[in-house]
Protein backbone atom coordinates (compact mmCIF):
# COMPACT_ATOMS: atom_id res chain seq x y z
CA UNK A 1 0.00 0.00 0.00
CA UNK A 2 3.20 2.67 0.97
CA UNK A 3 4.77 1.87 -2.28
CA UNK A 4 1.99 2.31 -4.26
CA UNK A 5 0.80 5.79 -2.82
CA UNK A 6 4.66 6.74 -3.27
CA UNK A 7 4.67 5.94 -6.95
CA UNK A 8 1.26 7.61 -7.17
CA UNK A 9 2.29 11.06 -5.43
CA UNK A 10 5.97 10.65 -6.23
CA UNK A 11 6.71 9.14 -8.95
CA UNK A 12 9.17 7.38 -7.32
CA UNK A 13 10.43 3.71 -7.51
CA UNK A 14 11.70 3.81 -3.79
CA UNK A 15 10.00 5.19 -1.54
CA UNK A 16 10.19 9.07 -0.42
CA UNK A 17 10.31 9.04 3.65
CA UNK A 18 6.98 10.48 4.33
CA UNK A 19 7.48 9.42 7.87
CA UNK A 20 11.37 9.69 8.29
CA UNK A 21 10.70 8.63 12.34
CA UNK A 22 7.46 6.59 14.04
CA UNK A 23 7.64 6.88 17.60
CA UNK A 24 4.99 4.10 19.23
CA UNK A 25 4.25 2.24 22.37
CA UNK A 26 5.08 -1.60 22.13
CA UNK A 27 2.02 -2.79 21.44
CA UNK A 28 1.44 -5.63 19.10
CA UNK A 29 0.78 -3.90 15.76
CA UNK A 30 4.34 -2.63 16.05
CA UNK A 31 5.75 -6.43 16.86
CA UNK A 32 7.95 -6.58 13.72
CA UNK A 33 9.44 -2.93 13.48
CA UNK A 34 11.65 -3.94 10.51
CA UNK A 35 8.90 -4.96 8.00
CA UNK A 36 7.19 -1.34 9.13
CA UNK A 37 10.44 0.21 8.36
CA UNK A 38 11.73 -1.36 5.51
CA UNK A 39 8.66 -2.68 3.38
CA UNK A 40 8.42 -5.17 1.04
CA UNK A 41 11.33 -4.47 -1.07
CA UNK A 42 13.79 -4.05 2.10
CA UNK A 43 14.35 -0.03 1.25
CA UNK A 44 14.79 1.75 4.80
CA UNK A 45 11.70 4.16 4.61
CA UNK A 46 10.98 5.06 7.50
CA UNK A 47 12.76 4.58 12.02
CA UNK A 48 10.50 3.26 14.19
CA UNK A 49 10.74 4.05 17.69
CA UNK A 50 9.58 2.68 21.23
CA UNK A 51 8.73 5.04 24.23
CA UNK A 52 9.83 3.33 27.96
CA UNK A 53 6.78 1.18 29.08
CA UNK A 54 4.50 2.70 31.46
CA UNK A 55 5.51 6.32 30.24
CA UNK A 56 3.14 7.32 28.19
CA UNK A 57 4.31 11.10 28.55
CA UNK A 58 7.04 10.51 26.05
CA UNK A 59 4.51 9.97 23.14
CA UNK A 60 3.09 13.54 22.96
CA UNK A 61 0.69 14.29 20.49
CA UNK A 62 -0.06 11.27 20.11
CA UNK A 63 -1.74 9.96 22.68
CA UNK A 64 -4.12 12.93 22.38
CA UNK A 65 -4.99 11.02 19.12
CA UNK A 66 -5.63 7.97 20.82
CA UNK A 67 -7.50 9.37 23.60
CA UNK A 68 -9.78 10.87 20.26
CA UNK A 69 -9.73 7.25 18.47
CA UNK A 70 -11.07 5.91 21.86
CA UNK A 71 -14.41 8.75 21.99
CA UNK A 72 -15.27 6.97 18.63
CA UNK A 73 -13.81 3.71 18.99
CA UNK A 74 -14.19 2.78 22.89
CA UNK A 75 -12.03 0.10 24.21
CA UNK A 76 -13.63 -3.40 23.74
CA UNK A 77 -15.00 -2.15 20.38
CA UNK A 78 -14.83 -5.03 17.59
CA UNK A 79 -12.56 -3.21 14.42
CA UNK A 80 -13.76 -6.46 12.62
CA UNK A 81 -16.33 -4.81 10.58
CA UNK A 82 -14.54 -1.64 10.13
CA UNK A 83 -14.07 -0.50 6.62
CA UNK A 84 -11.24 1.69 4.58
CA UNK A 85 -13.64 4.01 4.32
CA UNK A 86 -14.43 4.08 8.42
CA UNK A 87 -10.64 4.52 8.62
CA UNK A 88 -10.61 7.24 6.67
CA UNK A 89 -13.68 8.78 7.99
CA UNK A 90 -11.89 8.60 11.33
CA UNK A 91 -8.54 10.00 10.14
CA UNK A 92 -10.46 13.47 8.87
CA UNK A 93 -12.52 13.68 11.85
CA UNK A 94 -9.48 13.38 14.47
CA UNK A 95 -7.21 15.21 11.72
CA UNK A 96 -9.54 18.19 11.46
CA UNK A 97 -9.65 18.98 15.51
CA UNK A 98 -7.36 21.61 16.67
CA UNK A 99 -4.17 20.51 18.89
CA UNK A 100 -2.93 23.15 21.24
CA UNK A 101 0.39 21.90 20.92
CA UNK A 102 0.08 23.05 17.28
CA UNK A 103 -0.64 26.23 17.62
CA UNK A 104 -4.61 25.79 17.59
CA UNK A 105 -3.88 24.41 13.67
CA UNK A 106 -4.98 20.83 12.64
CA UNK A 107 -2.91 18.25 11.75
CA UNK A 108 -4.22 18.07 8.40
CA UNK A 109 -3.31 21.48 8.15
CA UNK A 110 0.12 21.19 8.96
CA UNK A 111 0.26 18.13 6.90
CA UNK A 112 -0.50 19.89 3.80
CA UNK A 113 1.79 22.52 4.41
CA UNK A 114 4.46 20.25 4.72
CA UNK A 115 3.59 17.27 2.28
CA UNK A 116 0.95 18.96 -0.12
CA UNK A 117 -2.72 18.24 -1.24
CA UNK A 118 -1.55 15.38 -4.01
CA UNK A 119 -0.20 13.18 -1.03
CA UNK A 120 -3.17 13.95 1.42
CA UNK A 121 -5.36 12.78 -1.74
CA UNK A 122 -3.12 10.03 -2.31
CA UNK A 123 -4.07 9.17 1.64
CA UNK A 124 -7.53 10.10 1.15
CA UNK A 125 -7.29 12.81 3.74
CA UNK A 126 -9.39 15.61 3.53
CA UNK A 127 -10.52 17.82 5.87
CA UNK A 128 -13.86 18.23 7.79
CA UNK A 129 -15.29 21.03 8.38
CA UNK A 130 -14.64 22.33 12.20
CA UNK A 131 -18.89 22.75 12.73
CA UNK A 132 -19.30 18.99 11.48
CA UNK A 133 -16.20 17.00 12.93
CA UNK A 134 -17.64 14.33 14.99
CA UNK A 135 -15.89 12.33 17.72
CA UNK A 136 -18.57 10.30 18.99
CA UNK A 137 -19.54 6.53 18.38
CA UNK A 138 -22.30 8.00 15.93
CA UNK A 139 -19.39 8.51 13.74
CA UNK A 140 -19.52 5.01 11.99
CA UNK A 141 -22.42 3.52 10.98
CA UNK A 142 -22.04 0.06 12.94
CA UNK A 143 -21.75 1.91 15.72
CA UNK A 144 -24.97 3.49 15.99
Amino acid sequence: MFLTVWKRVWGLVSPHPVFKYILTDRGSEFGDPEALETGVYGIQRSRIYYCDPMQSSQEGGIEQSHTMLRMILPKGTSFEFLTQWDMNRIVNHIDSTPRECLGGRTPYSVALENFGEDALNAFQLKPVDPDKVNLTPKLIRFNL
